[in-house]
């Protein structure tokens, strides 16, 4: 059996999944994380076991912190890991929640550049993203944000 690696996606699809996903689903991990949006900014180091087993409810309860500490942990490591354009345009949106008027308008940029660009950044996320969910071992717990056109 052959794998092939599909780099095609669905840039808009997949843009608007990233912000769906930035914009409310990272809220409740976050909380459940106990951490905040500045806090993607700079790295943690927790000294959590990489592969925790199910059971009970109170092992779920944990299970769920954990988890969602993971996500929180892949998302500022994507984000800190992007392109330098990228990387602003994320941080100042996602992390200290600025306008996009105001990032345009600091990265010196028309409205309609600063959108072409913010699609290549959230794109860029996806990508970044799904590396720090394999490579955290959340992959199966945490759903691909990519859009591939056979999907539509």
């Amino acid at each position: 059996m052959q794998m092939s690696l599909n780099l095609e996606i669905d840039y808009q699809a997949t843009a608007k999944k990233v912000t769906d996903f930035l914009g409310s689903k990272l809220d409740r991990y976050l909380a459940l994380s106990g951490k905040q949006r500045f806090n993607l900014k700079s790295p943690s180091i927790d000294g959590m076991p990489k592969a925790p087993t199910k059971g009970n409810s109170s092992e779920n309860r944990i299970l769920n912190i954990w988890l969602a500490e993971e996500v929180v942990d892949c998302v500022g490591c994507a984000m800190r890991n992007m392109t330098a354009e990228s990387q602003r345009i994320m941080l100042d949106r996602y992390s200290d929640q600025m306008a996009a008027y105001n990032i345009a308008q600091k990265l010196s940029i028309s409205a309609a550049t600063y959108n072409r660009k913010q699609e290549q950044a959230l794109c860029e996320f996806a990508d970044r993203f799904e590396y720090q969910i394999v490579k955290h071992g959340i992959y199966t717990e945490i759903d691909d944000l990519h859009v591939y056109p056979d999907e539509k």
